[in-house]
């Protein structure tokens, strides 16, 4: 190998990472937190670091595929990539995450370090704990070696994923499908937002009426050197006065701030209603163009599919069945049976098959993201000490996402593409486990997803009416 490859391959290499890590930092803040900019460059970098690494991982996959690299290029690249994926997630995140939670709470950043350095201890030791529970590699070699990790990150990663894909296969039909858009009525909004209007007007005057009553306790206060000029009988009955008064005062601003708290309260609930509210009006609207009927078409496509493969995972579960041939690869065969154009049907079902999975799991992250995102906001203040938590939070479970999809992908590549992987994953690893884990928690995802979309809709039905 001359220097010019080496220096090619590493130019590949470098140039991907860092654009990889820049469309992460983009990504970041401006699709996720365009509203909530994060100021912390540190967090950022960690955010576009995670990200960079774990796309690579999918990268590295279509080298393998497509040979851009040489096969020792792509064994360093993956050794590369999942070591510092694994030392963030492992190492440097849970450190960090401590760390900024006990600084934003207001420990002294020498104690916050040490507090923070026993965290990690506890975590580790409960990350090794873990895995006693579930099969795991031969611990000959010890516990921090390549398998023993990716193992345990890979039971995280891979029940995150399968309650991402569960709820996303209920949550589909329930949001692409017109069936489930509802018709708003423009008076319904208004009401709303004269209520809001409201809401906001009586919030502002109870304020007025909180600061004139704390002007009025600065003024009984400032009355005590009068009552010093005074006679001792004045003395005692203007004191016995001024207390009541005060006590009385402080009462009533008591009252008016529970009063302004539960206004601003229902102020905040009023303003995300009318947003949902003009949302599904946008939707409805949406729905009756041709890329709204397209939507929908494509909508009960993939429908079908999401009903299939929870009977198929329901199947693998209860009849403890492994993966049979998925309806890509069936429906490309039988087409072929028929019409023979001289084309591989394994190899086109394999990128036919990945493509639409992929469309699986990129709506199912989508969907589950925003709600993630919706909850965390709600229980929440909106600071930077609690952004800077999730996308702590979102970092950690996309790294572990990311090599999770890497176990499970590597069932669908044939046999030569996925040697490489099974070497620096390690080949001790039982790959057909998480395969039977990710059948079982998708079918308890998606059973849970169902019934709380259920209770949702049935809340709601005397508002939605199907879209004709």
């Amino acid at each position: 190998m001359g220097w010019g490859t080496v220096v090619y391959e590493g130019a590949v290499v470098g140039s991907s990472l860092v654009g990889l890590g820049w469309a992460g930092l983009w990504f970041l803040n401006r699709r996720l937190y365009k509203e909530y900019e994060e100021r912390r460059v540190l967090v950022q970098i960690l955010f576009g670091l995670v990200f960079a690494f774990s796309c690579n991982l999918f990268q590295l996959v279509l080298f393998e595929i497509l040979p851009v690299l040489s096969k020792h290029a792509r064994f360093l690249n993956w050794h590369l990539d999942l070591f510092c994926l694994i030392l963030l997630l492992v190492f440097v995140l849970p450190y960090y995450h401590c760390y900024l939670l006990l600084r934003n709470s207001g420990v002294r950043r020498e104690r916050a370090w040490l507090i923070a350095a026993l965290f990690l201890l506890i975590f580790l030791y409960g990350f090794w704990r873990m895995g006693i529970h579930f099969p795991m590699p031969s611990p000959e070699k010890g516990f921090f070696t390549m398998p023993q990790l990716v193992s345990r990150i890979g039971v995280i990663g891979v029940s995150v994923m399968a309650v991402l894909s569960g709820f996303g296969a209920v949550n589909l039909p329930y949001s692409y499908l017109s069936l489930f858009i509802r018709e708003i009525d423009e008076t319904d909004i208004k009401t709303l937002e004269r209520q809001l209007m409201q809401s906001m007007e009586t919030c502002i005057a109870k304020k007025k009426k909180i600061i004139l009553s704390q002007m009025e306790m600065e003024r009984i206060q400032g009355s005590e050197e009068k009552l010093k000029a005074r006679s001792f009988l004045k003395r005692i009955v203007g004191t016995v006065v001024r207390s009541v008064q005060e006590d009385q005062t402080e009462q009533d601003i008591k009252n008016l701030e529970a009063e302004v708290q539960a206004l601003e309260e229902l102020s905040k609930q009023l303003f995300l209603e009318i947003y949902e509210l003009r949302q599904a009006k946008i939707a409805a609207a949406y729905s009756r163009t041709w890329r709204g009927h397209l939507q929908n078409l494509l909508g009960y496509a993939l429908s079908v599919y999401c009903v299939y493969k929870m009977l198929k995972s329901l199947q693998s579960v209860v009849f403890k069945e492994s993966g049979s041939v998925d309806p890509v690869t069936m429906t490309i065969t039988i087409f072929l049976r028929h019409f023979d154009i001289g084309i591989d049907v394994a190899l086109l079902s394999q990128y036919i098959s990945l493509i639409f999975i992929g469309m699986l799991v990129v709506i199912s992250v989508r969907g589950f993201l925003a709600n993630v995102m919706k909850f965390f906001f709600a229980v929440s203040r909106v600071g930077s000490g609690s952004t800077t938590n999730v996308i702590l939070f979102l970092s950690e479970i996309m790294g572990m996402y990311f090599i999770s999809s890497i176990l499970l992908i590597r069932k669908s590549l044939a046999n030569e593409y996925r040697v490489i992987i099974t070497d620096v994953l390690g080949g001790d690893i039982q790959f057909d486990f998480y395969h039977r884990w990710f059948d079982a928690i998708f079918v308890a995802s998606a059973f849970l997803s169902l019934l709380l979309i259920s209770a949702q809709y049935t809340t709601r039905q005397t508002d939605k009416h199907p879209i004709d």
